[in-house]
Formats: structure tokens, sequence, C-alpha cells
């Protein structure tokens, strides 16, 4: 991401971000010096600042840079908000600049080719729970489906910072945004929560639809503040 990516109202958050982390970090200093307060309480603290400010600027440079070069997103909205709204579980993967020919011809034992335009009814019906393919994930290549239950690598990180465990859907996940630059879409089938997950971690967002005169299905997506999941 780059300074030039970002409007003035992302770079006054990061920027009250920053200033905030810089304030507590100076309070720490002085409690050094003076040797009183909970110190590990404001290191904690900083921690948490830090896991935010990163949730942030991840956030938008998703926003930023990746959703406006990306073809069929309005109908992949519309899919994860319906989606996330009935607990149905999903795992989309949209290539970027890292090509996913590999990861397809993996598909061509595990999953179907699909070679279909993206849209929101076909996008539920793969992930409709029962259907064969909803627990695989769906490739999507300049605005199409190319392949739909596919199997991704398995990161071998294996539970979050907090020590909870990562299943298997989260893990494959991680495993591609470890390997790949492409853009990994994920619903949580026990939440309903979304997320993307760049560089093998998870950052919470919100998606809703945003129906108006000029745009009946114009979507919306909002970072979500919860600490990263790793």
């Amino acid at each position: 991401m780059t300074l030039c990516q970002l409007n003035d109202g992302m770079k006054d958050d990061l920027r009250d971000k920053l200033e905030e982390i810089s304030l507590t970090v100076e309070a720490v200093l002085t409690m050094l010096e003076q040797k009183e307060g909970c110190l590990l309480c404001e290191i904690a603290s900083i921690k948490d600042m830090a896991f935010e400010l990163d949730g942030l600027a991840s956030f938008y440079h998703f926003q930023s840079s990746l959703l406006p070069s990306l073809e069929g997103m309005e109908e992949v909205a519309k899919a994860l908000a319906s989606l996330s709204r009935k607990g149905h579980g999903a795992l989309l993967a949209v290539e970027n600049n890292d090509n996913l020919e590999p990861y397809i011809a993996i598909c061509g034992a595990t999953g179907v080719a699909i070679e279909a335009k993206v849209s929101a009814p076909l996008l539920e019906t793969i992930f409709y729970p029962g259907n064969p393919l909803h627990d695989g994930a769906v490739i999507i290549r300049e605005g199409r489906i190319i392949s739909a239950g596919c199997v991704f690598p398995l990161s071998d990180k294996k539970y979050t910072s907090e020590g909870q465990k990562i299943g298997t859907r989260h893990r494959a996940a991680i495993g591609l945004s470890e390997q790949t630059d492409a853009l990994v879409l994920l619903v949580s089938e026990e939440t309903g929560k979304v997320s993307f997950v760049q560089g093998g971690v998870i950052h919470p967002i919100e998606v809703s639809l945003c129906p108006n005169r000029d745009s009946p299905s114009a979507f919306r997506f909002q970072y979500h503040q919860e600490n990263p999941a790793l």
C-alpha cells in the first residue's frame, strides 16, 4: 500500500492511531523513570493498539488497493452478506497478481470447473450446506468463477494468539494467503463473521448492502474493530 492510494480520511485515522500509540509509549517511558504505575497493563495496551492499527491499515489497503481493481465484487459482496446472515460457511480466493493456476490444476482432482460469470445466487448455491462443493473453496479470476470445491494448502498455524484452535476452512484461507497475494474472503460457519485474509493474518470486516436509487445493489465493506485472529 502506498500513501498516494489513501484518501485524507484514511490518513487521518492512521495518524490518530499512531499518535495514540506514541502517547502511550511516552507514558510508559515516564513510568519507568518514576517507577510508578502498572507497566504490564500499559504494555498490553500498546499491543492492543498495534493490533488495531495493523487491522485498520490492512483494511484500507483492501479497500483502496484491491477492491477497485477486482471484477465482480458487487456480486461477491451480495453473496457474502447473505451467507453471513444465514451462517453458511464460505471460502473464496480472488486472483490478484500471483497466478493461481497451480491451485486451479489441483482443483481438477478435488473440485469442479465452473467457468461462469460471478453471481451472488451461484455463490450462495455453491456454499449451501449439503451441496457437495460447499466445504471446498471457490477461485475467481477476472470476474468469473473458475473452479469450486477446491482444496487449498493448510497453514502450519493451528491456534490463534489467544490460544483458540483454528478450523480447517480458516487454516486453508491462511495457507493460501501465505503463499500468494490473492484476496481471500472467508465466512465463518460457526459465527457468520466475514473476514479477509492477507499475509497469514485474518482481518474481520463487515459487509452490508446499501440500496439506493442510483445503484440498487451498492455495497459497503466496513472495518470490524476486533483483534486479528493471528
